[in-house]
């Protein structure tokens, strides 16, 4: 009876972690249309009445979909734009802007009417005049109203590198305030006034003064453990910065920032070490780093202390896949107030998932022998 109730627990504990699942539950799994193709990125948003909503971007288009009942999301628009592999979504005051790398500028929604009904009416786009852009990558938007689209190209598919727009006179037509070129920004985020950029294709994170957005200067440049880096998110306290090296085996990376003569890397860590698996996108929340990994699923670690960086969570979205590729989780969000996370997953659609927020166990100490 004892080996049978031994090699019981045994299959219970290897299927709980084969499906790679610790410390976040499946709260809703919501497929979409094979015809509107691939899931990219994702983001969130909130209207005036508090319910929460996902902003998926795939192939074929955008939709927005109502979370407010976390197990039992109903999608409430959706609208096709240009054919696109990568869509970038951001925020600001009800307005979703949405980039993609084919064409069409940049898609704005006007949310101001939910929870009431959306039409393709709240639909528009911006390309600019000053730069005119038709594609970007990403999108950033500053909690002043700034964005920042990153990756842009003209008609002549001539780049015009991270272009800053004023959506706080008129959401729908923006001011062109300046463009950053030192270097390709793959994706990025603002502090204040100053742009941390991932410039992938140099391997090294970029911090750029953009207090004159007529004249943004590059201040430091800082390479990362596997020199690819895709995104790069700062710490609350403005000290640590976390970047993502979009390749095979990659390491997510901490870096003390409080001095920029002297940036020091801190930390790095791997999800599934030697499974080759591919980091995409990580962002900060109290002490935590939420992760979307390619072929391993959303995962949770703890950096209250950004020198010991601790795994404490994950859900694997596509366990169908494994190893080196890019299937699976996409984008992640978590910063919705109720604290759920949602999560793309560019086979098998937008997931709903609920953390429980389990803070690392560790001993620090000194090590001595007996003598």
């Amino acid at each position: 009876m004892l080996k049978r109730i031994l090699l019981f627990s045994f299959i219970v504990l290897y299927s709980f972690i084969g499906f790679s699942q610790l410390n976040i539950s499946l709260l809703a799994n919501l497929p979409f249309p094979a015809a509107r193709g691939d899931l990219s990125d994702i983001w969130g948003h909130v209207d005036g009445a508090g319910n929460e909503y996902a902003l998926v971007g795939m192939n074929g288009g955008v939709a927005i979909v109502d979370v407010s009942t976390p197990t039992a999301p109903v999608e409430v628009f959706y609208v096709s734009g240009a054919g696109s592999i990568w869509r970038d979504l951001k925020v600001w005051n009800d307005h979703a802007y949405i980039t993609n790398e084919t064409g069409g500028g940049l898609m704005i929604i006007d949310m101001s009417n939910l929870p009431g009904a959306i039409t393709v009416g709240d639909v528009s786009t911006f390309s600019g005049t000053t730069y005119p852009f038709i594609s970007a990558h990403d999108i950033f938007i500053d909690e002043n109203g700034i964005a920042y689209v990153m990756g842009t190209k003209d008609t002549a598919g001539t780049a015009l590198g991270t272009v800053m727009l004023d959506l706080t006179t008129n959401p729908l037509s923006p001011a062109e305030l300046g463009s950053y070129t030192d270097f390709y920004l793959h994706d990025g985020m603002v502090r204040g006034d100053t742009l941390w950029g991932a410039a992938i294709n140099d391997g090294f994170f970029t911090v750029v003064d953009v207090s004159n957005k007529s004249a943004p200067v590059t201040l430091q440049t800082q390479n990362t453990p596997n020199s690819f880096t895709h995104n790069c998110w700062i710490s609350d306290d403005g000290q640590t910065l976390y970047t993502t090296d979009e390749v095979s085996n990659a390491f997510i990376g901490s870096y003390d920032v409080s001095n920029l003569a002297n940036i020091t890397e801190l930390d790095r860590v791997q999800s599934s070490p030697g499974q080759n698996v591919i980091e995409h996108n990580t962002f900060f929340i109290n002490d935590y780093l939420v992760t979307a990994y390619y072929r391993d699923g959303v995962v949770i670690h703890d950096v209250s202390n950004p020198s010991n960086m601790i795994e404490v969570g994950n859900y694997d979205t596509s366990p169908g896949f494994s190893g080196n590729g890019f299937n699976g989780a996409w984008g992640v969000y978590p910063y919705l107030p109720s604290g759920i996370i949602i999560a793309s997953d560019i086979e098998n659609g937008l997931f709903v998932l609920g953390p429980t927020n389990t803070p690392a166990a560790y001993l620090d100490g000194n090590i001595t022998d007996s003598v």
